[in-house]
């Protein structure tokens, strides 16, 4: 393959432009300055070749990342019970739980460990479920699928 600058066209191109092909690049106004190039190329996404494949690699991984649900000895249950007595509507908490996959059910349970903070808004004994408001939205959890209970210090 040949080198365009070694071409007829490409050496008459750069006999054309010659005055300007030394030059440094101009910059924008400060009114209009250059768009950076994440911006840039999000401006050709909606023609993107292969739509939804940056949801399938993410669901993809997130497959692999699932883990069996751990099953508690008596002992760590017996301190999250501890814990759960002691605790009150308006305590705060960190808590980490099992959140189980139910789009792609399989036997045993597979599913991810989250972590959560924030405030208890709700502790009901009955159903075994406890209500954290973590930020905007309140998250329910059930009392087995706890796996660890922090109160702060």
């Amino acid at each position: 393959m040949e080198d365009y600058k070694n071409t007829k066209e490409g050496r008459a191109a750069a006999a054309k432009y010659r005055d300007i092909l030394s030059l440094s690049r101009p910059e924008p106004s400060y009114r209009h300055p250059r768009m950076p190039v994440p911006d840039r190329a999000k401006i050709f996404s909606p023609f993107a070749a292969l739509r939804g494949y940056d949801d399938e690699i993410a669901l993809e991984q997130w497959k692999q990342e699932r883990v069996p649900k751990k099953l508690l000895s008596e002992e760590e249950a017996q301190q999250l019970s501890l814990l759960l007595s002691r605790t009150e509507k308006g305590d705060f908490l960190t808590v980490r739980f099992f959140c189980e996959d139910t789009i792609h059910p399989v036997d045993p349970p597979l599913g991810i460990y989250r972590e959560c903070s924030g405030t208890v808004t709700r502790l009901d004994p009955v159903f075994r479920n406890l209500t954290i408001l973590d930020g905007d939205s309140e998250v329910c959890i059930s009392f087995d699928d706890l796996e660890e209970i922090k109160l702060p210090e």
